[in-house]
Parts: C-alpha cells; structure tokens; sequence
C-alpha cells in the first residue's frame, strides 16, 4: 500500500476542525454559524443569506437569517429561527434578485450584479461582486435557499457548484435533524410537565392520611409507573362505625388512566348512600352504580377492576363485591393464606348490567386483608418470569401479619425478582389487620 502525503493540503484540517466543531454543536444556529465561520477559510465566501419561498405566493420570499465575515453590520447579522411561530412574525418580500433567482429549483451562479432596487440587497456592500444561490430540498420541495456572496468577481466552475450543492444540502439535513431533536426536547419536557401535573392532582385524589379506626391496624403502599398512574384506594367512613374500603386499577396508565381514576374519586364520592347517616351500604350495588356512571361516560376501551367492601371493625364482618379484580389475600394468624375468591363480575366500565354480587365472610381476630392491584402479580423478572401471586405469597410466608410488615415484604419480594426499584405498572398494596374492638 501507499499512502498519499496529504499533509501539504491545508483545506483538509480546516475541514477537519469544521467538521469537529460542527459536531460538537447543540443546535442548528450554532452550526450554521460554525459553518459559515470555517468555509470561508476554504471558499472566497464572505456573507450569506438564508431565504424561505412564501407557499401559493410566486416571487414571495421570508428573510431567514444573514452572517457577514466583516466587521459591518450587514442585514445586522440575523440569526437562524425556524420555529413555526418565529417564521410566521418574519415579513414577506416580493421581486428584485433575490424573487429572480428562487423562481426555479436551480442552482445558480452570477457576477457582475447590481443589487439596486432589491427588497433585501439594495444596501449590500459594493465590495460584493458575486453570487453563489443554492436550493435547499426536502423530498420534491425546495424548502430553503442559501445565497453565498463573494468579493471575487470571475464566476465558479461547475464542479464548485456541485460540491457546494451537495455540502449545504447534507448540512440543511443535519440541522433537519437538530432542529427536530430540539422540538422533540422541547414537546417531552411539556409533557413530563403536564403528566407531573396530573401526578400531583392523582394524590391529592388519594387519602391524605389513613383513617383511624379502632381496633384496625392499616398500612398502605402506591407506588406508579414512570407515568402519572391510574391505581386509586379510598376509605369511605360509613354508618354504624362501619367502613368502605376500594381499590380499583384503570387499565393503561398515563395520563388517560388518571383521568379515569379522577372520574371514579368523583363518581363514588358523589354516590349519595355512601354519604346518607341512615344507609344501608350494599357493595354490588356501589359498583353497579360506578359502572353505570363510567359507561355513560364513553370510555373507548377503557375500563376499570375495582374491590369495595364494607368492614365492620366490631363484629370483623366484611361484605365485599369484586368487579375483575384480582382476588385479596387473607393472611390467619396461624401464617396460612388464603383468598377471597369467592365471586367476581366483569370489570367496570365494559357492559351492562354488571351483574356484580356481595359476598359476606367474617374476618378473624388478628387476621388481615391484603387488597393489591395486578402490577404487583404482573412485574417480570428480567428473564421474562411473572411474579405472579405465588411471589406474592412467598414474599408473605414468614411475615408476621404486621401491615408494615406486609408492605415490606412485598417490596423485598418485588426487588428481588424484578432486580430493580422501577416498575412497568403501577403497584397499590392495602393491608388491614382486624385485632377487634373490646367492648365495656
């Protein structure tokens, strides 16, 4: 092999230095700027303009952006914005050179020219002798035009011409691209600014701090996706001492399963028995309310799974209706677990009549309810396993019964078997332990 002395070329490190400088810049601005700074070490070019043709308007042309190497102010050294709105303010011009040259997709060379009379040109420096307009494509459109002057005054080859076409081209590409990656930074820090929103709107939605009740010990876990989540468990303080307890998971998350989940807060909380001193609270009926309510509403394939019971923190009767959850765990004192399992209905929010049911069992002296949502069973490992309920229940097998304990359990077994701390779903964990309430 041999090799060729090209150290002798000084265009080849000044291009290099170009091309490094170019890379390493964040924006489109900074590399037209470094462009035009480095090529006229290369090219006899000492200014440039950037023109956009007006649509439906032949001859119409915006200003988008100017740089001269000198020391003058020459069209104030505009710089590049090409955001929609920024392109909208700039004026429109009409005729001269410039409506001249842009009038076909061709490039162009001329010399000799007189700018005189030129919307945009007629205060350019005399100095300036000649004109290098090159079209700017995308796809069939001619989106841009690029107007390099040059103080030299004989004309440009061909061959200058076509390397000049290619380079701006692939240069009006590369800036394509910033200038998306840009809208596309600016449009996702939006909308991580909108769904942080919904966020903090979502737990305002949720208890401020759990209830009080005697005899009753409870801890709670919610923990969302990396998105605004649609999980949502409530306690509703019911006649007789009695309590409701929900947990109901919107499918999807997001943003649109938040607001579902805000939809069902509304839904339950303007439920007028929930809120009647002298009410008989009947589970099945609250979800077929919540149904009926939610369909009205015209969801699109959203629905929601929901558990709602009423718990008697006396007596340890517990009357629960199951709308597509995942059936709860009891966990006996004894350490043996099993599930309420006994009925469930479609989930809410996807036909009618719902057709639920109210299930009555009676919970025992320091046994306790453990209510979570699917994205619990449903986290994979990295190879793909689900967690499933037998991880539920394994993480469950030596803890006391303690709520905290249950809570810390499950995140333990979670960790474990996932092998990270995010989840693709959002996790909701109630656990109640009935201790029973002694009476004088």
């Amino acid at each position: 092999m041999t090799l060729v002395d090209l150290t002798q070329d000084p265009a080849i490190p000044q291009t290099a230095a170009m091309l490094r400088e170019i890379t390493r810049a964040g924006n489109s601005q900074d590399v037209l700027l470094t462009f035009m700074h480095r090529y006229r070490q290369l090219r006899p070019v000492d200014a440039f303009i950037g023109v956009r043709p007006e649509p439906g308007r032949p001859g119409a042309f915006r200003l988008l952006y100017s740089y001269c190497s000198s020391d003058t102010n020459w069209l104030d050294n505009k710089p590049r914005d090409v955001r929609p709105e920024a392109i909208a303010a700039l004026p429109v011009y009409e005729g001269g050179f410039i409506a001249q040259v842009i009038a076909d997709p061709t490039p162009k060379y001329a010399y000799e020219i007189d700018f005189s009379g030129d919307p945009v040109l007629n205060d350019i420096e005399p100095e300036l002798k000649s004109v290098m307009a090159l079209p700017l494509f995308e796809g069939d459109k001619v989106e841009e035009w690029v107007l390099s002057f040059s103080t030299k005054p004989h004309p440009a080859s061909a061959d200058d011409v076509s390397r000049a076409l290619l380079t701006s081209n692939l240069l009006a590409a590369a800036n394509r691209y910033l200038d998306s990656m840009h809208t596309i930074k600016r449009l996702h820090a939006q909308m991580r600014d909108q769904l942080d929103q919904v966020a903090r709107v979502q737990q305002s939605l949720l208890p401020a701090r759990l209830p009080d009740i005697p005899g009753v010990e409870i801890s709670t876990s919610y923990l969302t996706s990396d998105m605004a989540g649609g999980d949502y468990y409530d306690f509703f303080a019911l006649p007789g001492g009695r309590w409701g307890v929900l947990v109901a998971d919107v499918s999807g998350h997001g943003a649109a399963a938040a607001t579902v989940m805000a939809m069902l807060h509304a839904i339950l909380h303007a439920y007028a028995p929930l809120g009647d001193p002298q009410a008989a609270i009947d589970p099945a009926a609250v979800m077929e309310f919540a149904n009926e309510r939610l369909l009205s509403a015209n969801l699109e394939g959203a629905f929601v799974t929901a558990f709602f019971a009423v718990f008697d923190p006396v007596s340890g009767e517990f009357v629960y209706a199951n709308a597509g959850h995942p059936p709860p765990l009891i966990k006996a004192a004894t350490g043996e677990l099993r599930a309420l399992n006994q009925s469930a209905s479609l989930p809410l929010g996807i036909d009618r009549p719902l057709n639920a049911e109210s299930v009555k069992v009676n919970i025992a002296q320091q046994e306790t309810i453990i209510i979570y949502t699917d994205g619990i069973t449903e986290a994979f490992s990295a190879d793909g396993k689900m967690f499933d309920v037998d991880g539920l229940e394994r993480s469950l097998f030596d803890c006391s019964g303690s709520p905290d304990c249950v809570v810390e359990k499950v995140h333990a077994g979670l960790f474990a078997h996932v092998g990270s701390a995010t989840r693709a779903d959002d996790q909701t964990l109630v656990a109640m332990r009935f201790h029973g309430v002694c009476i004088v």
